[in-house]
């Protein structure tokens, strides 16, 4: 078998066509993908899920609790 030997640019242009190919699939990444990936979006997430929940521990207690006590 021959041995192959490439052209002086075949590295370069290769390189060239997985970075254009690499930056079309993260372009094709859904919306809500990028958005869960940002640190500042999941920590407001999680501060209003935490407050939602204590939320709903008070209510629980005002309606529960509080009229057993008022006897």
């Amino acid at each position: 078998m021959k041995e192959f030997e490439p052209s002086r640019d075949f590295v370069a242009r290769v390189m060239q066509d997985v970075r254009a190919f690499d930056g079309t699939r993260t372009m094709a990444e859904p919306l809500s993908q990028r958005l869960l990936s940002s640190r500042m979006l999941r920590f407001v997430f999680s501060s209003g899920a935490a407050f939602l929940g204590i939320f709903n521990l008070i209510r629980l207690y005002f309606s529960v609790l509080s009229p057993v006590v008022c006897r």
